[in-house]
């Protein structure tokens, strides 16, 4: 039974990396903030906004998209082997 227990609250601190990759695509950054680097998902965002208003770097801005997208759901899986690592170390 604590078994059952215990790989419960192991999924439930787990994150879902495609949760993280939706949201950097509908705001950028919020990948990152969703799989714990709050700051690097802010910056990210400020430079993206800050990018797309200026005409000659909007390209810069879309790239600076992708990346966080790519950060946020790299950063999430990297989360949850730290999570599994720590699960099987106490065991």
């Amino acid at each position: 039974m604590n078994d059952v227990i215990e790989a419960a609250r192991l999924q439930n601190n787990l994150k879902n990396p495609i949760v993280a990759l939706v949201l950097g695509f509908f705001i950028p950054g919020a990948g990152q903030m969703y799989a714990g680097s709050i700051m690097w998902g802010v910056i990210s965002l400020i430079l993206t906004i800050v990018l797309a208003i200026t005409i000659v770097a909007s390209p810069l801005a879309f790239v600076v998209w992708l990346v966080s997208m790519f950060c946020g759901y790299s950063g999430t899986k990297k989360v949850n082997e730290k999570i599994l690592q720590a699960a099987s170390d106490a065991n």
